[in-house]
């Protein structure tokens, strides 16, 4: 496969550039869709612009403006809705991680100096104790939003335009994310407006989507939002909103997308679906349990399985790598849709620059977020020169592809001077029947494999075989297995 020119898109600064671009090109077309009350409700591009100003100018009229907002909730066209409102009346949008208790919620969202909350019913109490303990000024449910909408139409209606007048600057702090790391405590990464849009059209250019998208994964995590909604937007589709992880594969049957956005875990579920079905069903039937329309899977984080790509390829689903983190807005690099490397991140997206320092993968652009919020010194020692760290470790190859080998924070030094990834065991490991979960440390100078199986029978001597493989100072040296599966972060990645 040789590389091809890139897929065409205008560039834009701002999100209300992207909205007012697809408001000219597509109004009428479906922008978002969902159900409620088990119908299926859409919104055009059109209504969606709308009820962004609608939306904007009842919260400036509330006092809004300036000022930081936190939204917590499910994925939902409201959630979306007060994202762009928010960020496109030059106020800062804080997304939390509706998984979080109600004291880590108030946490964060005291220690982000938060004016407002936007929650769903199901987060009613958390938004009632911070306003209790007086942390914010103001709370606004989803349920209300129909009322909020009518208010700011009506000021609109009688020449408040303020807020449809406000200039936004591109590269002021338009989000602040907390990281949802395996290790460590999150930390408030500040991004911007420019490098939202940047990150995005670039990665697109690289990208072709076809059709219409199913969102799933939660919109709190940067990924998500870049991805299964700013992405779908240069594009002028439709994003389906699954609201649910108990939903996924119902959803799925119901909107019928063409691609997804999804991490390992969500993937791996497709692949097991797929394979478990295999014997007893013929294609047609296995790609109706996907909808019937799937033919694109875009996975961000660890490389896949080329085994999984392959026989999801039988399929005609062509499952793409790519690579982000929170810090870059998130994309910094994606295999293209017919220029690409099996067990490749792929290669780094238009907007960005991409060098390896002392092995570590580090990154330079308008992507790269701003800083940490409150955290000079952190934010100081995350950078080399003007090159972020990622603390991911990999390699640049001749055609420009990047592989990642490890995670810094991750490798086990031997007192022999000795470096091993626990990454590319825990990968052998994993293909080994049973095992469905893994985690390799080096507690005390010892190998060590925790393993949550099936069952646990054959096993301890698979991993003896693989052994024999491996250089001596690599061998699995214990085994634990454990009886429940590994405690997980709200993106699926498992805490080590």
């Amino acid at each position: 496969m040789n590389n091809y020119p890139l897929n065409q898109h205008e560039h834009f600064t701002n999100l209300r550039q992207m909205i007012e671009h697809q408001c000219n090109q597509n109004p009428d077309y479906i922008a978002y869709g969902y159900l409620q009350e088990k119908q299926l409700r859409t919104v055009t591009y059109q209504q969606f612009y709308e009820d962004i100003n609608n939306l904007g100018t009842f919260l400036y009229h509330e006092g809004m403006k300036h000022v930081k907002i936190a939204v917590v909730g499910e994925n939902s066209y409201y959630w979306i809705l007060s994202y762009f409102a928010t960020v496109i009346g030059s106020n800062i949008i804080v997304p939390i991680d509706k998984e979080l208790s109600d004291e880590e919620i108030v946490s964060l969202i005291q220690q982000t100096d938060v004016q407002a909350i936007i929650y769903s019913e199901d987060y009613k109490s958390t938004a009632e104790l911070a306003m209790q303990k007086e942390i914010v000024d103001k709370i606004y449910s989803t349920a209300n939003f129909e009322e909020y909408l009518q208010t700011g139409k009506a000021l609109c209606n009688n020449g408040y335009i303020e807020y449809m007048q406000n200039e936004i600057d591109d590269n002021a702090v338009s989000t602040i994310i907390y990281t949802s790391g395996t290790t460590g405590i999150p930390k408030g990464v500040m991004l911007c407006q420019k490098g939202l849009a940047l990150d995005t059209i670039t990665a697109c250019e690289l990208l072709y989507l076809e059709g219409d998208s199913m969102l799933t994964l939660p919109l709190h995590h940067t990924f998500a939002f870049t991805a299964g909604v700013l992405a779908l937007l240069t594009y002028g589709k439709t994003v389906y909103i699954n609201s649910s992880i108990r939903t996924f594969m119902q959803d799925l049957r119901i909107f019928q997308p063409q691609n997804l956005f999804l991490v390992p875990l969500f993937v791996e579920n497709i692949f097991k679906n797929i394979s478990k079905n295999m014997v007893h069903a013929n294609k047609s039937d296995i790609l109706n349990t996907l909808g019937g329309n799937l033919n694109l899977i875009v996975s961000g984080g660890a490389p896949l399985d080329s085994e999984m790509i392959d026989i999801l390829q039988e399929f005609d689903i062509q499952l793409i790598n790519g690579y982000g983190i929170t810090e870059c807005s998130p994309v910094v690099s994606v295999n293209r849709n017919n220029y690409y490397k099996n067990g490749s991140i792929g290669l780094a997206c238009p907007c960005n620059e991409v060098k390896v320092i002392d092995d570590e993968i580090c990154v330079k652009g308008p992507n790269v977020m701003l800083g940490y919020y409150k955290d000079e010194q952190t934010t100081k020692d995350a950078f080399e020169g003007d090159y972020f760290k990622t603390g991911d470790l990999g390699y640049i190859d001749e055609d420009g592809f990047i592989f990642i080998t490890g995670r810094k924070k991750n490798l086990i030094i031997l007192a022999n001077g000795k470096n091993v990834s626990p990454e590319e065991l825990e990968g052998y490991i994993s293909k080994i029947p049973n095992v469905i979960e893994v985690v390799v440390s080096g507690k005390e100078q010892v190998i060590t494999a925790e393993i949550y199986a099936e069952d646990e029978s054959g096993i301890k001597q698979q991993i003896l075989e693989l052994n024999k493989t491996l250089p001596k100072y690599k061998q699995i040296q214990k085994i634990i297995f454990r009886d429940d599966e590994f405690e997980k972060t709200s993106t699926k990645k498992i805490k080590r």
